[in-house]
């Protein structure tokens, strides 16, 4: 009798232990096309089952494919819980995530299952079911947007053998290029050539019965998947706060004067120099004092971080007019002069920067910019000096060579000096180094993602882009830098490679720039009112928008997407560093948090809703007290057994 006595109670503490999943855990469900290569070199697409769970925890992420994926569709993986916490106003530090990809095809290769991935996170976290004849392919950016993939063809049909109604593609790409490979007979040998031609999409999607949309944010996908409206933070164009347009008017001041002191200093010694040199000399001093003068009118416009790069140009190109002098005057042993003077600064603005603690937000993001700017600075140092010990002091027509370089590696040193002048415009919280070696690490592994992406799709047609080269040069440096323990140069140059390996894959896949340029600049926008919102001043971020809507009033299209990208991933990567953990409150079909991000309406037509967490359904219900079911049941014929005993 004791030992079934005891035999009972440990069982019924076993039960009451047992963890009731369904009570924390939130499920979603969706299918993802893919392209594979037949063994006769020919792309197919096919369909893959793609669940998504979420649970409390720590914001891990964790992975799963079979039979075979790419890293860069891990990558995504992260990215889409980035973003979709991001949406929703959500602490992506306080849940785990969990993707589960299956399909038929032998490899899934690259993130074209990002924005998917995104969606159906959305969906877990707010409990619902998505449509399932809704399908869609697109990489998804750290902003939100949706980026452009390969293989669309091929996985619009899939979707329609998959039964699918509707089908999203990247705003911007309903026109793509499909290659072809054909045989070919000449003489005796058949060989393969590979034909490329345009495909309407909506025109495909047409003859196969499936309606083809463009999207270009991941808002805009959740109302065809879940039947919602995710309103962002105004899109309109935001305004920089008077302290800080303050702290800029100071750069510029700073510069002007340092630029108008230099070029006096060059014309006292000109006399001195043979005719060529003077000359040189002469319209390097033109082109300083254009610039100083564009500066001035920068700022009468209300251009402020336009002027402070002009100034700062102004000045460079003085110091590169009086570097070149003393070239001409003294030889090489001045240019070894300037490797030591540039070794001093960049040394002396490192050792500042690392005993540096940010007191907010605000001057969190200043020394994220200064040690961008170092690392800069630094690099061009190396460049200079390895262009010196080969001799290679002056080029004329490029302006490549030693002294161009040192005399910009000079005052680039000096603009990570100007960042810090930020450190006492005091706005937001302080963050703590754990999250921000957290956030380093995500980012870099998100870049990483991106631009290993990015590669493997010019490579396949074939292209180039100097954008994607910065970028894997930006990216080298940022895990070098987070390698040292530097976790603040670290997300700045992970940010910026981000950023423009998005743009490089613009740049050669996008068929409708403008269309991507209104979706940047609206969410570039949206991100840093965000941030205003909350009292936090992203610098940065206003400083590159600025920078991209010059380059828009000038209809260059490219460079205001590459500046609106910049200012989007540095608003993002502001955003998650200020995220802090929330409890978020459920009401109806809305969500709320201490600092909300969007709001949550639910519109027609719309999916059967999955209960949420707060109104379980009824088989949740049963599940959840099925261990106290149980026990009461063991404690009833426990209760009997020993009745009958007696």
């Amino acid at each position: 009798m004791r030992k079934l006595f005891a035999t009972i109670l440990i069982i019924i503490f076993l039960v009451m232990a047992t963890p009731t999943e369904a009570s924390s855990r939130s499920i979603a469900f969706t299918k993802v096309p893919a392209v594979y290569q037949t063994p006769d070199g020919l792309t197919r697409g096919s369909l893959g089952n793609l669940t998504v769970e979420i649970e409390p925890g720590k914001g891990r992420v964790f992975f799963s494919a079979d039979p075979l994926t790419q890293i860069d569709t891990q990558g995504a993986a992260r990215t889409a819980a980035l973003v979709a916490s991001y949406v929703l106003g959500k602490d992506p530090l306080s849940y785990d995530f969990y993707y589960r990809l299956e399909s038929d095809s032998m490899i899934i290769g690259g993130p074209s299952a990002g924005a998917a991935m995104t969606v159906a996170t959305i969906a877990a976290l707010l409990g619902k079911e998505l449509r399932q004849d809704v399908l869609m392919t697109g990489m998804i950016n750290p902003d939100g947007t949706i980026g452009p993939v390969g293989g669309i063809p091929e996985k619009l049909e899939a979707a329609a053998e998959g039964g699918a109604k509707i089908f999203l593609v990247p705003a911007g790409q309903r026109i793509v290029v499909r290659t072809i490979p054909k045989e070919v007979r000449i003489g005796p040998f058949i060989m393969t050539q590979v034909e490329r031609e345009k495909v309407d999409l909506v025109e495909l999607g047409k003859k196969l019965g499936v309606e083809v949309r463009e999207v270009s944010n991941i808002a805009e996908a959740a109302k065809y998947f879940l039947g919602i409206n995710l309103k962002m933070p105004s899109p309109k164009e935001p305004e920089v706060p008077e302290d800080v347009k303050k702290v800029i008017l100071e750069w510029v001041d700073h510069y002007l004067n340092a630029s108008e002191s230099i070029s006096k200093s060059v014309m006292v010694k000109l006399k001195d120099v043979s005719f060529p040199v003077r000359k040189e000399v002469e319209d390097i001093l033109k082109s300083s004092k254009m610039l100083a003068n564009q500066a001035r009118k920068e700022i009468r416009d209300g251009k402020y971080y336009s002027a402070s790069s002009s100034a700062f140009q102004s000045t460079f190109q003085a110091e590169y007019a009086k570097r070149l002098l003393e070239y001409a005057l003294e030889g090489p042993s001045s240019v070894e002069k300037l490797i030591s003077d540039v070794s001093s600064s960049v040394r002396e603005i490192g050792a500042k920067l690392n005993a540096t603690k940010p007191n907010s937000f605000s001057s969190l993001e200043a020394l994220v910019a200064a040690k961008t700017r170092y690392y800069l600075a630094k690099e061009a140092l190396a460049t200079g000096a390895r262009l010196a010990s080969k001799k290679v002091y002056f080029d004329s027509s490029s302006n490549w060579g030693a002294i161009h370089t040192l005399s910009y590696a000079l005052w680039r040193a000096e603009t990570a000096e100007t960042w810090t002048w930020l450190f006492n415009v005091g706005r937001g919280g302080v963050v703590s180094e754990d999250r921000v070696r957290k956030v380093a690490s995500i980012l870099l592994y998100e870049a990483e993602s991106v631009v290993s992406y990015t590669v493997s799709l010019l490579q396949d047609v074939g292209g180039s882009s100097s954008l994607l080269d910065e970028a894997s040069s930006d990216l080298e440096t940022a895990g070098s830098a987070f390698s040292s323990g530097d976790p603040y140069g670290s997300l700045g140059l992970a940010a910026s490679a981000l950023a423009k390996a998005t743009a490089a894959i613009h740049q050669w896949f996008t068929s409708d720039p403008n269309v991507v340029l209104s979706s940047v600049k609206e969410i570039s926008y949206s991100s840093i009112n965000e941030l205003l919102s909350r009292g936090i001043a992203p610098v940065l971020a206003l400083s590159y928008a600025e920078t991209a809507k010059a380059y828009e009033e000038e209809k260059d299209i490219f460079n205001a997407i590459v500046y609106y990208e910049m200012s989007s991933a540095h608003a993002h990567m502001l955003s998650l560093l200020s995220r802090q953990s929330e409890k978020p409150v459920q009401t109806g079909t809305e969500t709320k948090t201490q600092t909300p991000t969007t709001t949550v309406t639910q519109t027609p037509p719309s999916s059967t809703p999955r209960p949420t967490e707060t109104t379980p359904s009824r088989q949740e219900t049963i599940i959840q007290y099925l261990p106290f079911l149980i026990a009461s049941l063991l404690i009833g014929l426990l209760i009997g057994y020993a009745l009958g005993r007696h």
